[in-house]
């Protein structure tokens, strides 16, 4: 890996840390990391589809999510990619790191999300487009920078969340023909 574009940026990023910076980022390491924080998201998620009345797509979305925690698991173990070294690191994950489970979440979510079809606003979907994209950079770079995982860990894991976000809101239910008596 000597001379890798992954291993070249992370002494890099390594060199150039600043402490409100890694401060910042193991802050949202923690809360990523909290069930309270997912338990969190999730009630406001199902009160805004509540309140617009949106229950048709929550099962594309379940689907997605359930997809990628499934194959993402399954790809770490066959990849089986080591992480950053401790001397490149400030956050020290265990097992293997491709893809990144972090940025395959957020990817998945943000793409099943954006890709269901109920948005009644042009603008608002414009709106949670600008959002979604920035949340899941911050977050791929959050764990660059805190050497938790490689620049194509966190490039594969989006792939992977957006390839099956993708795939899960193309599923269409197949309706059932009733056969005459």
């Amino acid at each position: 890996m000597s001379g890798s574009v992954d291993l070249e940026l992370a002494r890099w990023i390594a060199d150039h840390r600043i402490s409100p910076l890694t401060r910042v980022f193991h802050g949202m390491e923690a809360v990523g990391e909290s069930f309270v924080a997912f338990a969190i998201a999730g009630l406001v998620g199902l009160l805004v589809v509540a309140r617009l009345r949106l229950w048709w797509g929550l099962p594309r979305i379940a689907l997605a999510v359930g997809l990628m925690a499934v194959i993402s698991g399954d790809l770490k173990e066959r990849i089986d990619r080591p992480r950053p070294p401790a001397e490149l690191a400030v956050s020290h994950l265990s097992g293997p790191g491709m893809p990144s489970s972090h940025a395959c979440l957020t990817s998945v979510v943000v793409t099943a999300v954006l890709l269901t079809p109920w948005w009644t606003s042009a603008r608002l979907r414009r709106i949670a487009v600008l959002l979604g994209v920035g949340g899941c950079l911050i977050v791929g770079v959050a764990m660059i920078y805190l050497g938790g995982h490689w620049l194509s860990d966190v490039l594969v894991g989006w792939a992977v969340g957006v390839g099956l976000a993708v795939l899960a809101v193309s599923v269409r239910p197949q309706r059932r023909r009733v056969q005459p008596a």
